[in-house]
């Protein structure tokens, strides 16, 4: 059985300077976050590294792993690429890895990375911010829209 998987970003913890920082995580089943419900990192920065290794499992050959690492700290997701469709994520600590998060479609893991970026962007947009970052996360939503 596939797990639910969506990535929540909390639009009321965003923050701009330099960088858009703000809470981020992966949900699995509605309730089990990872890293943590107030995990506090570089939204726009985190999420297109991310889109990015979304689009390399994609086209990846079966049994293949990819990280969606965080930029604070030594914590990352490893997505195993278990069937042409689906695959399992485990979160990863210290290199270790800590926790099965269960299996979740290609399809999912996409539509999430999607979803979660467009609340940015729309945050970002009514707010009037305006950096590098949500420029290459702009395009990289467009480029992982065409898969």
């Amino acid at each position: 059985m596939k797990n639910h998987l969506s990535i929540e970003v909390d639009l009321d913890s965003l923050t701009y300077e330099t960088h858009i920082i703000g809470n981020l995580a992966f949900v699995i089943d509605f309730h089990d976050y990872f890293s943590g419900q107030n995990w506090s990192d570089f939204v726009a920065v985190v999420l297109n590294w991310w889109i990015d290794n979304c689009r390399a499992l994609l086209f990846a050959p079966l049994q293949e792993t990819y990280s969606f690492q965080f930029m604070d700290g030594p914590i990352q997701i490893a997505a195993k690429k278990v069937t042409a469709t689906d695959v399992e994520l485990t979160f990863v600590e210290d290199g270790h890895p800590k926790t099965s998060m269960g299996t979740v479609s290609l399809e999912a893991l996409k539509h999430a990375l999607i979803q979660a970026s467009h609340q940015l962007i729309n945050a970002v947009d009514r707010n009037g911010w305006q950096n590098e970052e949500i420029e290459q996360l702009r395009h990289a939503v467009k480029t992982l829209q065409t898969y």
